[in-house]
C-alpha cells in the first residue's frame, strides 16, 4: 500500500511501506549530477517578503522530516536496500540497563569500513567511481540558505558546500542515512564549529524526537574522513533515560549543563542547553580537541539537537575496532540467532567497560570540557 501526502508546493511526498525485492542501481554519470536541495532558513538574514515552503507541513510534521522519510522510504519500497530492517526481531535484554538488541542475519558488521574504503577517500568527499554508479543513493543535500524560511529546490545542480544525505543500504534502524560534509568536492579533515552547527541545525529542523545523529571517531590514522550518520529509533536508547550527576553549570545561570551519566558501564558525559548555538560551539570545540589529540570517541545527538552524549573510548590498537555510537547508547545488532538468543547484560556490560576510560583519564576529560565551556561561555582564558 502506497499513501501520498500532499505538502505545500507542487511536490508530493510518497510514504511507502519498507521492504521489496532488490533492484540494481542504474549507472549515471558524475558530470551534471542533480538532486533536491534543502536550504535551511536563516531568519537573521532573511527577507519577510519571500513566499516559499514553510517549516512544517499541514499535519505538523517538519518539512525536512517529511523529505528525508519520503526519500528513504521510496528507496526501501523500490528494493534498493539490502534488507527490510523493520522485519528484524528485537528484544530488551533482561537486567537493570534495558539494553536493546536486534537480530539481523543479513547484517554486514563491516559496512562502515567498506563505506569508507569504497566511497570516501582522504582528499575527496565522494569517489567519482561511486558517483557514477550510485548517484541515486544520494537522497538530497542540505545547505544553509539566505532566505528567512527553509525551502526545497527540486532537481538542481549539487552545490559546492553542503551536507550530502546518502542512503545506507545496510540500515541499523529506520531511515538510516549518511550525512557527509561536502565542501568544494573535498571532505573536511577536522570538526569545525560551522560544520557542527549545521549538523545540529539539521537535528533541530527535523524536529522529530525519534531522530538521532551519530558520529564515530576511531583514532585510527588511516581513517580521517569526517562524516555523520542518522536514523530513527522508536524508543529512547538506554543511555538516554539514565539519571545523571552534574559536572558543570546549569541551564539557568551558565546556559549549558554538563553531566555525567550515572551507573553506566561506559563513562559518558551529556551536554544540554536551550542555547543551541552555544551548545554546538562548545561540543564542537571539545570534539575538535579530542580529534587533534587522536582520541577515540563517539557522539550521539538527540532530543532535536538539545542533548548531546559524548562517549570517550580507550584506544586499543590490538582490538582493531571500537564500539559504534549506537552501541555506546545501548543498542546492539547480532547477525546470528545463537548470539541473539544467548546475549546477556553481563556480557554487554563487560564489553562496554573494557573500552571505558579509567577514573583518572575521565576526570581529566571532565576538566577539559569544563575549561572549554567556561572559556566559550564567559571568555575566561
Amino acid at each position: 500500500m502506497v499513501s501520498v501526502t500532499q505538502v505545500e508546493g507542487e511536490c508530493r511526498f510518497l510514504k511507502q511501506n519498507a521492504g521489496s525485492e532488490q533492484s540494481k542501481c542504474n549507472k549515471m554519470p558524475f558530470t551534471g549530477t542533480t538532486t533536491h536541495v534543502y536550504q535551511l532558513g536563516n531568519p537573521a538574514e532573511g527577507n519577510g517578503g519571500h513566499v516559499g515552503f514553510s517549516y512544517t507541513a499541514e499535519d505538523g510534521q517538519s518539512l525536512l522530516d517529511a523529505l528525508l522519510l519520503s526519500q528513504w522510504e521510496d528507496h526501501a519500497w523500490k528494493g534498493q536496500l539490502k534488507y527490510d530492517v523493520t522485519a528484524c526481531e528485537m528484544k530488551v535484554v533482561g537486567g537493570g540497563k534495558n539494553f536493546i538488541v536486534q537480530l539481523n542475519e543479513n547484517w554486514n558488521p563491516n559496512f562502515l569500513t567498506e563505506f569508507e574504503n569504497n566511497v570516501l577517500q582522504p582528499l575527496e568527499s565522494i569517489k567519482s567511481s561511486y558517483m557514477k554508479t550510485h548517484e541515486q543513493d544520494i537522497l538530497f543535500c542540505i545547505t544553509q540558505g539566505e532566505r528567512e524560511s527553509s525551502e526545497i529546490i527540486f532537481s538542481t545542480m549539487v552545490p559546492k558546500d553542503e551536507i550530502l544525505v546518502v542512503v545506507n543500504a545496510n540500515p541499523v534502524e529506520y531511515g538510516h542515512v549518511f550525512l557527509i560534509p561536502y565542501k568544494i568536492h573535498r571532505l573536511p579533515q577536522s570538526l569545525d564549529k560551522k560544520m557542527f552547527g549545521l549538523i545540529t541545525q539539521i537535528a533541530v529542523e527535523v524536529n522529530n524526537c525519534s531522530f538521532r545523529i551519530f558520529f564515530d571517531h576511531s583514532a585510527s590514522p588511516c581513517s580521517n574522513q569526517i562524516y555523520f550518520q542518522a536514523s530513527y529509533f522508536a524508543n529512547p536508547l538506554p543511555v538516554e533515560v539514565l539519571p545523571t550527576v552534574p559536572v558543570y553549570g546549569d541551564v539557568l545561570t551558565t546556559g549549558i549543563c554538563i553531566c555525567e551519566v550515572a551507573d553506566y558501564p561506559l563513562k559518558t558525559l551529556v551536554f544540554t542547553s536551550k542555547n543551541l548555538k552555544a551548545l554546538a560551539d562548545i561540543v564542537a570545540e571539545i570534539c575538535s580537541t579530542l580529534h587533534n589529540h587522536n582520541a577515540a570517541f563517539n557522539l550521539l545527538i538527540s532530543d532535536c539537537g538539545t542533548k548531546m552524549f559524548l562517549f570517550p573510548q580507550v584506544h586499543k590498537a590490538l582490538m582493531g575496532c571500537h564500539l559504534s555510537a549506537w552501541e555506546c547508547g545501548g543498542y546492539f545488532v547480532y547477525d546470528t540467532k545463537s548470539d541473539f538468543d544467548c546475549v546477556s547484560e553481563v556480557e554487554i556490560i563487560k564489553s562496554m567497560a573494557s573500552i571505558s576510560l579509567d577514573n583518572s583519564s575521565f576526570q581529566a576529560l571532565k576538566q577539559l570540557c569544563c575549561n572549554i565551556a567556561n572559556r566559550l561561555t564567559f571568555g575566561d582564558e
